[in-house]
C-alpha cells in the first residue's frame, strides 16, 4: 500500500511539474526538473529526453501488455543523481550496463523504452513538458 500511494504521488508531482513547465527547451523535461521535484525518481537519458520508470503506475497497467519489445538502443553507462552531469545512457537507478530496448505499438516510435533488469520487464516513458 505504501509502495502504491508512493507511486501516486509521484505521478502527481510528474505531472505537476510538466504542467508548470515551459517549451523553453523544445518540450524537453531535464533531469534537473526532475530531481528537484523527486530526488528519488527512476529515470534515464536517451537521446537528449529524460525517461522515468512507469512500469507500476497505476493507469499505466492496461497498456503495458500492447508494447512490444524491439531492437536494444544501448545500455546504462553511468549512474548518478548529480542533475549536473546528466548525459545520454546515465540512469538514477539502474546499474551500468543494463541494455535498454526501443519499444512500440504497432512498429511505431511512442515514446516508450524497455529494460530487462533482475528478471522483470520495466517500462520508461519519455517526459515532454506541457
Amino acid at each position: 500500500m505504501n509502495r502504491l500511494l508512493g507511486l501516486l504521488v509521484y505521478f502527481l508531482i510528474v505531472l505537476l511539474m510538466l504542467a508548470s513547465c515551459g517549451l523553453a527547451d523544445g518540450g524537453k523535461v531535464t533531469a534537473q526538473e526532475v530531481l528537484q521535484q523527486n530526488g528519488e525518481a527512476d529515470v534515464f537519458q536517451y537521446n537528449g529526453f529524460i525517461y522515468s520508470n512507469m512500469t507500476d503506475v497505476e493507469w499505466f497497467q492496461e497498456e503495458k501488455q500492447n508494447y512490444l519489445k524491439h531492437d536494444e538502443i544501448g545500455a546504462v553507462r553511468r549512474q548518478s543523481t548529480d542533475a549536473r552531469s546528466f548525459k545520454d545512457f546515465t540512469a538514477t537507478k539502474l546499474p551500468v550496463g543494463t541494455t535498454i530496448y526501443r519499444a512500440s505499438k504497432n512498429e511505431k516510435d511512442t515514446g516508450i523504452l524497455i529494460v530487462e533488469y533482475e528478471g522483470e520487464t520495466l517500462f520508461y516513458m519519455e517526459l515532454l513538458e506541457g
